[in-house]
C-alpha cells in the first residue's frame, strides 16, 4: 500500500513538473519568432552606452532574433525588447525601431513600408495594429551603479 501511494506521488509530481515547463515557453514567444538565447552585461558608463546614463534613454544592441532595443525607464529599472516585429514574422525585414518622434517602437521593414505596428516602448505593449502580440521582452537586471544584464536564460 506505501509504495502504491509512493508511485501515485511521484506520478503527480511528473505531470505538475510537466505543465509548468510547457506552459512557460509558450507565452514568451509568438509563433515563428526563433529563440535565441541571450545573456550579456554592459557598463553603462562605457561611451557606447551613455544614452542609458539618463531616463528616457535607450540603445540598440545585437542580439536575439532581429536586434535588442534597450530603455531605460526609470533610475532603477531597464526593459529591453526583441525587434523582431510580432507581426507577419517570416517578413525578413520586419523589425522595429523608434519614430520620427522617439516614444513610440514601429515597424519599420528594410523597404520602407513596414506594416504600421505600434508599440509602447515602456511595455512593450501593441498600440497600433495589425500585431496582436507585443514584443518579446528580455529581463534585465541592474547592480544600482553601472552594470546592467540583459538575459533570456
Amino acid at each position: 500500500m506505501m509504495a502504491r501511494t509512493h508511485i501515485i506521488k511521484l506520478k503527480l509530481l511528473s505531470l505538475i513538473w510537466v505543465l509548468i515547463s510547457f506552459s512557460g515557453c509558450s507565452k514568451q514567444y509568438p509563433v515563428n519568432i526563433p529563440f535565441v538565447s541571450f545573456d550579456y552585461t554592459i557598463n553603462i558608463l562605457d561611451p557606447a552606452y551613455v544614452n542609458l546614463q539618463a531616463v528616457g534613454g535607450s540603445v540598440f544592441i545585437d542580439g536575439g532574433s532581429r536586434g535588442i532595443i534597450i530603455y531605460r525607464v526609470s533610475i532603477e529599472q531597464f526593459n529591453a525588447y526583441e525587434r523582431h516585429c510580432t507581426y507577419d514574422t517570416d517578413n525578413a525585414c520586419g523589425k522595429v525601431s523608434f519614430d520620427s518622434i522617439g516614444i513610440v517602437l514601429v515597424d519599420d521593414d528594410c523597404s520602407g513600408s513596414g506594416c504600421g505596428s505600434k508599440f509602447n516602448i515602456i511595455d512593450g505593449s501593441v498600440s497600433n495594429s495589425p500585431a496582436t502580440y507585443p514584443l518579446i521582452q528580455y529581463t534585465t537586471s541592474f547592480d544600482g551603479m553601472s552594470m546592467l544584464r540583459v538575459y533570456n536564460l
